[in-house]
């Protein structure tokens, strides 16, 4: 009996040792993007998720070293989940960028997903995070696009 004992012990302590630096390491490893923003590095061209101070949402484009790429046949929604519903925003092309036509919902903690397509038919790619207002004490972004490791 002791000795099953302190083997599924040992089993245990060996997976939350495997799984530790996992969720250690999705907490917020983020790059840093031009415009402060979110990088969705899953996207190709990499899209920059942006709030601005109105609440509209900014979808900036980048290759692979950080250089602005225009909007071609790229198209994005965003679903925001908030505490007085879903919302969601549609986008318009304005310059080199994606601009929601309406505004996130007041408040923060919610979730948001991003529906990406490379192409009008393209196969939808969904990006989920949870949208957290509140300024990072050490890189000084929003708590969404923080790019810090703490």
């Amino acid at each position: 009996m002791k000795t099953n004992l302190r083997i599924l012990t040992l089993a245990v302590a060996l997976c939350a040792s495997l799984a530790l630096p996992a969720i250690a390491q999705d907490k917020h490893e983020h790059k840093v993007t031009p415009k402060g923003g979110r990088l969705l590095d899953k996207t190709e061209p990499h899209a920059e998720f942006v709030i601005e101070k109105d609440r509209t949402v900014t979808i900036n484009f980048y290759n692979h070293d950080m250089k602005p790429v225009a909007v071609t046949t790229q198209s994005v929604t965003v679903q925001a989940d908030a505490k007085d519903g879903k919302a969601k925003l549609e986008f318009e092309k304005k310059g080199d960028a994606l601009v929601s036509k309406t505004k996130l919902p007041e408040g923060d903690g919610y979730n948001i997903v991003v529906q990406f397509r490379q192409t009008a038919d393209g196969k939808p790619m969904n990006i989920r995070f949870k949208l957290d207002m509140n300024t990072c004490g050490e890189c000084k972004h929003a708590e969404y696009a923080c790019s810090c490791a703490h």
